[in-house]
């Protein structure tokens, strides 16, 4: 299982299950620029200079942003903080923003998780007397930019040996740059960066960025982070979550979500502001209202998700397309990305959906893509077409005029036509190994547990089962299938969540993949399947 994960030595596979702090994190020096950006930040503080930060409105943006408040309130600064919104100023930097931050009064802005490709911004606020240290890892801008130290691991000349990091985890790495600067500086009582750790968790975990090297140094002890923290906005989060137990799964389906709903349907700062809050009555207002938009966003979401399958359904042509785009006047442009990536999963096309402004005529677009489709350079090609468009190969997103839409659709149809073959639409899933019942027991669930924490880059083992017959079934919940199952002499409970409509009878010999769990229930603990998928026998 190690070696399908890519851990094919013993140093790499005590690195895997180890994930020390002191000792996998590599040094945020490693950055080409990291020296110049830490003396910048050291600079400003000495002199007094107001810093302002510039981040996106999601989850990473936010946490990113959020890390980057505290560590500067904690060295007694106080910073001034612009998220721009999405529905007035659209993603990354723009003019408004970095008029505003000047006008604050702001000498140094660092830009957090945005900034990669901004020249004319960043050149806007050099002339505004403002530098700009750029923390991103999106696309890279090609040519150098007009800042004093971009910090981007996937730049070709970045010097850090992980391009895998997100916008939450350059922040987190300027952070230990700087305080390495300080420290060399003399300054004592300096922040223990280990408090932000939830943080980078938080953004991580959202932005689907690979949990291996240093972002899975940054997930394990980051969730013991949330788990017991003290800050009254993660307490006040975790509450309205109703959550106790703090998991890569908590992160990804209960908090983010959250935390992602201000910016989605109106300000994201509301979010930065409950990570950051001391106080404990605004902490639970602000949890509370993220709270009840995110139900409102669900709300929303289900109804675009109903219309664009309705449109789907309505296209003639639908089969003949690898390529999907849909628009409506109707749509919530803040929720569109979620609608596409249910799209994708539904359809396993690459997918964009536009939500035209009746009023303006413009659209702005969100777009997911499938295994091995480049989302990103699919848009660069439809250059000419977008008003703007950013991203990165799984998803982007885009602002066009409406009436370019219809000839946009066949330029990216056609695209995704001359870069696919048919069978990049069949979706894959990858199993780890073939696993029979009767060697599932304690032992081997206990070392699946050292392979947490789980996400993208280390996916869930899956495992096979074959010629595996159904003693029983029944329907659980609202929609769950509960089987009992028996290979050979052994015989195990298994649960398929949403599958009530399949069809299977008991006496049925099946092909299973599965993940084997503990299942705790009225105080008694059993061995259960998680069934992920199955198909008859041979």
């Amino acid at each position: 299982m190690l070696a399908s994960r890519g851990i094919t030595s013993s140093d790499a596979a005590n690195a895997f299950f180890d994930a020390r702090l002191s000792t996998h994190l590599r040094s945020p020096m490693l950055f080409r620029h990291m020296p110049a950006a830490a003396e910048r930040v050291h600079a400003a503080l000495q002199r007094g200079e107001r810093i302002g930060i510039y981040g996106d409105y999601d989850v990473d943006g936010i946490s990113g942003s959020a890390i980057l408040v505290r560590f500067l309130r904690a060295l007694g600064h106080d910073p001034v903080l612009h998220i721009p919104n999405r529905f007035r100023d659209g993603y990354g930097l723009t003019e408004s923003g970095i008029r505003k931050l000047a006008d604050a009064g702001a000498r140094l802005m660092i830009t957090v998780d945005c900034g990669g490709v901004s020249h004319r911004e960043i050149a806007l606020a050099r002339d505004l007397g403002v530098e700009t240290i750029v923390c991103d890892h999106h696309q890279v801008s090609g040519s150098p930019l007009p800042a004093h130290a971009v910090l981007n691991p996937i730049e070709p000349d970045a010097g850090f040996p992980f391009q895998g990091l997100c916008g939450a985890g350059v922040a987190f790495y300027l952070a230990m740059g700087v305080r390495m600067r300080l420290r060399e500086a003399g300054v004592a009582d300096l922040p223990d960066l280990r408090r932000y750790l939830g943080l980078v968790t938080l953004g991580t975990i959202a932005d689907i960025v690979p949990l291996v090297a240093e972002n899975r140094v940054f997930v394990k002890h980051g969730l013991q982070e949330l788990a017991r923290s003290t800050s009254p906005g993660v307490q006040a989060l975790k509450a309205v979550c109703g959550v106790s137990a703090v998991s890569a799964g908590v992160v990804g389906f209960r908090l983010a979500p959250r935390l992602n709903a201000g910016g989605r349907l109106a300000d994201a700062i509301r979010s930065v502001d409950l990570l950051t809050t001391d106080d404990e009555t605004i902490a639970k207002r602000l949890a509370a209202e993220l709270n009840e938009e995110n139900q409102a966003r669900q709300g929303i979401e289900r109804e675009i998700f109903d219309d664009a399958i309705a449109q789907v359904e309505r296209d003639e042509k639908f089969a003949e397309r690898r390529g999907l785009v849909l628009a409506s006047r109707e749509w919530h442009q803040g929720v569109i990305g979620i609608v596409a990536s249910r799209l994708v999963e539904r359809y396993y096309r690459p997918t964009v959906l536009i939500a035209v402004d009746p009023q303006t005529g413009l659209g702005r677009g969100s777009g997911r893509s499938i295994s091995g489709f480049n989302l990103y350079e699919a848009l660069s090609a439809c250059a000419p077409l977008l008003q703007t468009f950013g991203g990165h190969r799984v998803a982007a997103g885009l602002s066009i005029r409406e009436e370019q839409i219809d000839e946009f659709t066949e330029a990216f149809g056609e695209y995704v036509r001359s870069h696919t073959t048919a069978e990049d639409f069949t979706p894959v899933t990858l199993v780890d190994c073939e696993l029979r019942f009767d060697d599932i027991d304690d032992a081997l669930l206990a070392d699946l547990d050292r392979l947490e924490p789980h996400g993208a880059g280390n996916p869930q083992p899956t495992f096979l089962a074959t010629d595996v017959t159904v003693l029983s079934k029944r329907i659980v919940g609202e929609n769950h299938l509960k089987l009992f199952l028996r290979q050979g002499n052994r015989a195990l409970s298994a649960i398929a969540f949403g599958r009530a409509d399949a069809t299977v009878e008991s006496g049925s010999r099946l092909d299973v993949l599965f993940l084997p769990q503990r299942n705790e229930w009225n105080g008694s603990s059993s061995i259960q399947l998680l069934i992920a998928d199955f198909r008859p026998h041979g």
